[in-house]
């Protein structure tokens, strides 16, 4: 009686599974927890203005700027100095305000052009990489490189 009953909460239990193979995964996302700047202590005892940024809060653009070597704009846009040659060197061959508009209405051409050539086909099938044929080609001229992820059936 007793093993009838253990097989009965056996099966009671499994069926709350619903299916889910991440049942196990259902806790926090370690990635999606992002570490904060360690606490200083400030140079004056005033508080930032409301709205304004905390000294403990990530400044990635800021950060990335930083690593690079320069500094991040102003904001009113305006680029630091020390930057000068780094900002002339980057607008060597011309600046464009409206570059984002520019490159959408020529993507919408290449794409409507493709698909007029190609069908309803992914227009840019031709352009897309296999990162395990690259890995393969540069393990033959003898760079090391890492061992990837196994292929997914």
């Amino acid at each position: 009686m007793k093993r009838f009953v253990l097989v009965i909460a056996a099966l009671a239990l499994g069926a709350c599974d619903n299916g889910n193979p991440d049942r196990l995964s259902r806790g926090p996302d370690e990635f999606a927890i992002v570490p904060v700047k360690p606490l200083e202590m400030p140079v004056t005892a005033d508080l930032p203005a409301p709205g304004g940024d905390n000294r403990a809060d990530l400044t990635p653009l800021a950060d990335g700027a930083a690593a690079l070597g320069g500094r991040q704009a102003s904001p009113d846009g305006q680029f630091p100095a020390a930057d000068g040659a780094l900002v002339t060197y980057a607008a060597r061959a011309g600046l464009s305000s409206d570059i984002r508009s520019v490159l959408a209405d020529e993507d919408e051409i290449f794409v409507k052009r493709r698909r007029r050539l190609l069908g309803p086909e992914l227009p840019y099938e031709e352009m897309r990489l296999d990162p395990y044929e690259l890995i393969d080609l540069y393990r033959a001229r003898g760079y090391r490189v890492p061992t990837p992820p196994p292929l997914e059936e």
